[in-house]
């Protein structure tokens, strides 16, 4: 038994890294999380939070399972797919913008919050869509599975990658409703419009960067 979960440590060290190493660069996912806590709180953050993280998981026990076989594919294709990204990273930093400009000219006491369950599944979406982050975890997985003599390797390593994953996603969502929390409602509304304009910048960008790649090479 402690010779089996010694053989495990590097897994799980090797996981912790991955998921660091793929949540920690801040993209248009960081910033639509950080503006998710500052207007609508931790919870709902949260949430979106756990969205990425899921498809972490799901990415990265693709990967590990089938190591390299869906690479060639997802190269071929990757500017098709990071143009879908782009565009629905493009249409929510707009829709969100639409939405804090409307609030901001009308004096409503209430504001209404967006729903956990919808957050949720707009970051697993968001997340599933970008293609860097399976070829990420395919450029991962087969080593993987050959670095630990254990069976259970592969298992620690995808469980390693989604709590460091959520460990650091959870953090951007508390950080943004920590400053929620500081902020008057007009500075917060201001930031909300900022963000806005900054996830629809970083869309354009990554569409620009799928035309860059034409499909099927």
């Amino acid at each position: 038994m402690i010779l089996m979960t010694e053989s495990l440590w590097p897994a799980v060290l090797a996981g912790m890294a991955a998921g660091l190493g793929v949540a920690m660069p801040l993209g248009a996912i960081g910033a639509l999380l950080l503006r998710m806590g500052l207007t609508n709180g931790f919870w709902v953050a949260g949430a979106g939070a756990a969205g990425v993280a899921t498809t972490d998981v799901v990415y990265c026990a693709v990967a590990t399972l089938t190591g390299g076989l869906f690479a060639d594919f997802v190269q071929a294709y990757q500017g098709v797919f990071l143009v879908a990204s782009g565009a629905l990273v493009l249409v929510i930093g707009v829709w969100q913008l639409a939405r804090t400009l409307r609030r901001s000219q009308a004096t409503v006491i209430g504001v209404r919050r967006a729903s956990a369950i919808v957050t949720f599944a707009r970051f697993v979406a968001l997340t599933a869509i970008n293609p860097l982050t399976l070829m990420y975890f395919i450029a991962l997985g087969a080593a993987v599975s050959t670095a630990t003599s254990s069976p259970a390797g592969p298992i620690a390593f995808v469980l390693a990658v989604g709590l460091s994953s959520f460990a650091w996603q959870l953090l951007l969502a508390g950080i943004g409703a920590f400053c929620g929390r500081l902020m008057s409602a007009t500075a917060t509304r201001v930031i909300g419009i900022a963000a806005s304009v900054v996830i629809a910048t970083l869309g354009i960008m990554v569409i620009v960067s799928g035309l860059a790649r034409p499909a099927g090479k």
